[in-house]
């Protein structure tokens, strides 16, 4: 997915969106759901929107989120908030680097 997300970040087009609807949904599960409408304008002028499901954030109604789509097909986008893959790949680093300092003190002794 992250790769994905990366590749999509480089050729997809950015734009700014507006969020015009969040609804959470409680699943059978117990766990809630959040679905977070949004409208962009592509590069021609065009108004667009798409759905997304925010992993960690709920945006606000009529508040603004980054937003990428498909330069080919303008209808297919998605939001670019990228600020919780950041978090994750610096958190993973920190355990790695600390896994291998255990493991380098543990060969000294």
């Amino acid at each position: 997915m992250t790769v994905r997300t990366w590749s999509r970040r480089r050729t997809w087009v950015h734009a700014e969106g507006t969020v015009t609807s969040v609804k959470t949904k409680r699943q059978s599960s117990g766990n809630t759901q959040t679905t977070v409408r949004y409208q962009y304008l592509d590069s021609s002028g065009q108004q667009r929107s798409g759905t997304d499901t925010p992993w960690f954030r709920e945006p606000k109604r009529n508040s603004r989120i980054a937003v990428m789509y498909d330069p080919d097909r303008p209808e297919i986008s998605e939001a670019s908030s990228m600020t919780w893959l950041y978090l994750m790949l610096l958190f993973s680093l920190v355990l790695f680097v600390g896994g291998v300092i255990l493991i380098v003190s543990g060969l000294g002794t």
